[in-house]
């Protein structure tokens, strides 16, 4: 896929998707100029501030809460996981070197990052609460 369809793809499957902390934050497209590295210090040295903690996991760490159907779901549960299932594939299937970086500390930033075939630096964005 092209960077645009990829684009495209991520704004459908993240459409009124939350990802649910102490508060539920939407999700957002971020890009950044080719041929950065994918290393904290040259995404994050323009938006982080320099005391932020950056902590690197990965993306199935990220997502395996999200992923994990419990017994006792209903109906909107499973649809819920169903689209956090189908938004991991997403990013899996047509991003490379996949990172997940966690900025900050009790308000996190969350930037999910990797490279599309063509080399462009893109992923989502999406904030957590964590006291």
């Amino acid at each position: 896929m092209t960077t645009p369809e990829i684009l495209a793809l991520f704004t459908q499957v993240t459409t009124d998707l939350l990802w649910s902390s102490e508060s539920d934050y939407p999700f957002e497209i971020v890009t950044w100029e080719r041929g950065e590295d994918l290393d904290p210090t040259a995404l994050f040295n323009k938006l982080a501030k320099s005391n932020d903690a950056i902590e690197t996991i990965t993306l199935a760490d990220f997502f395996a809460p999200a992923l994990k159907v419990e017994g006792w779901y209903e109906s909107d549960e499973l649809a819920l996981v169903n689209r956090y299932t189908d938004l991991f594939h997403a990013i899996e299937s047509n991003l490379s070197d996949v990172k997940v970086f966690r900025v900050g500390e009790v308000e996190i930033a969350i930037y999910i990052i990797g490279k599309t075939f063509s080399g462009d630096i893109i992923g989502l964005r999406t904030d957590v609460v964590e006291t």
